[in-house]
């Protein structure tokens, strides 16, 4: 089932503001390595392989399969951002018989590669949004997605919210100040202000 794309080039090109010029077989390639990368990580091999199945098969409009249609719906808008913060990368330079090249044509200036990254990183915060709703669908429906497993559920809880990196400071002490002397020497009677 490695070969099956759960989202098509058209419909990243529908959803985006990606040129219908460019070429289906880099957009594909980087469909491909979202889904089997990084929406694996979220639903699981099992729910991967069994959207695939369903793909493949045909089938996945059909009534009994109603809960796997609404999960590929939610999917396919995160593909569609991730895939969009991949191109980014992969678009700006090339990699040919002659190395990695960045080419250029008279009428077009390439960004540099802090905006390129700039980009990718804004790309990703939407995806992040999308990724967050397609969680709270999974963790929501339990009962109508049996592939996913408790290991699945707990991964997913586990990083539904994460402020482990935050982009800002959330109040409260850090550094050495928190645990100067602690326990080490540490009094009866010391205050901790």
């Amino acid at each position: 089932m490695a070969n099956v794309l759960i989202t098509s080039p058209d419909f990243i090109r529908l959803n985006s503001n990606i040129s219908d010029n460019l070429n289906s077989k880099v957009l594909a390639t980087a469909i491909r390595e979202v889904q089997e990368n990084e929406l694996q990580e979220i639903t699981g091999e099992v729910m991967l392989d069994k959207l695939k199945d369903l793909i493949a098969a045909g089938v996945i409009d059909e009534d009994e399969n109603i809960w796997y249609k609404r999960l590929l719906d939610k999917a396919q808008m995160f593909i569609v951002y991730k895939v969009i913060a991949e191109l980014t990368v992969m678009t700006s330079l090339k990699i040919d018989n002659a190395g990695v090249v960045q080419s250029r044509d008279e009428y077009l200036d390439n960004v540099s590669i802090d905006d390129t990254f700039t980009l990718k990183h804004y790309y990703d915060a939407k995806a992040d949004h999308y990724c967050y709703m397609l969680q709270n669908f999974i963790l929501e429906n339990l009962s109508h997605l049996p592939e996913i497993t408790d290991c699945q559920c707990f991964k997913i809880r586990a990083t539904l919210y994460s402020a482990a990196n935050p982009s800002v400071f959330l109040g409260g002490r850090r550094g050495r100040g928190l645990w100067r002397g602690w326990p080490y020497r540490y009094q009866p009677g010391m205050n901790f202000k």
